[in-house]
């Protein structure tokens, strides 16, 4: 599943949403203040190379 990262505009906040496309979406509160204003913010993502068997 995708992790989706929010930026609170009133106390900076970031925090992450794991969910599908839909969860990315829906309205979400910030977890330290409650607000509504949060904006997805632009994240990084890692990904391991391949094992060699």
């Amino acid at each position: 599943m995708p992790v989706y990262e929010f930026k609170c505009t009133k106390c900076g906040e970031l925090f992450e949403v794991m969910g599908s496309y839909a969860e990315r979406e829906k309205a979400h509160a910030c977890p330290r203040c409650g607000s509504a204003e949060v904006k997805q913010a632009i994240s990084l993502f890692s990904a391991a190379p391949p094992r060699s068997y």
